[in-house]
């Protein structure tokens, strides 16, 4: 009885966190400096202390809510680095395009963007969580002392790639074939993390 007592709480506390995350995405798509913990915790249905139990501060709740998100490109890149480095640039680009072709939700991604370019803080926020660690991965992985600026290439063309295809549906890009997309755009990207100006 015990232990369904602790399953009960735990997943009651998950559904209070996923709901937190929720209210929090809305909020701060508004603005960073407007959302405010409080409000975030009245839209979801919770004391104000859970939100910070669960996220620690203001900042932490939104690395969790608008950071944290898979659909962003640099959060598969570590994880595909971790299988090796052999056509890395081909196979992120895939791995970008499979997920978002099975219908995940582009708001997140939205979100990040929205939040990052209205708020210099949420910006900084982006960079420290994301770009910066990503970036010191690509130069301990390839050796390239312009880690920080491939990354930020690969996160443009991909994101240019994403509001073509799945927010404005511009055609043809819209229709071309994941293996199409990849042998067009995987080269560029593998460029990006391994090759040099100009080079290959």
């Amino acid at each position: 009885m015990a232990e369904r007592g602790r399953t009960g709480r735990w997943r009651t506390g998950q559904e209070s966190r996923k709901r937190v995350i929720e209210a929090a995405r809305e909020h701060f798509m508004r603005g960073y400096e407007q959302a405010t913990v409080r409000q975030i915790a009245a839209d979801a249905g919770v004391d104000v202390a859970m939100v910070y139990y669960f996220f620690g501060n203001k900042e932490g709740l939104f690395t969790a809510s608008v950071l944290d998100i898979p659909e962003h490109p640099l959060h598969q890149l570590p994880l595909l680095l971790d299988e090796g480095h052999d056509q890395i640039g081909a196979r992120l680009v895939r791995a970008f395009l499979v997920r978002w072709d099975a219908g995940d939700t582009f708001e997140p991604l939205l979100t990040v963007w929205r939040s990052a370019d209205i708020q210099p803080l949420a910006r900084k926020l982006l960079h420290d969580t994301l770009a910066g660690p990503v970036a010191e991965r690509v130069a301990s992985e390839f050796g390239v002392d312009d880690a920080v600026l491939r990354v930020e290439l690969v996160t443009v063309h991909l994101m240019g790639l994403a509001f073509a295809r799945y927010q404005l549906r511009i055609e043809p890009i819209a229709s071309t074939s994941i293996d199409d997309l990849v042998a067009w755009i995987g080269p560029t990207v593998q460029r990006y993390l391994t090759g040099s100006v100009g080079g290959t």
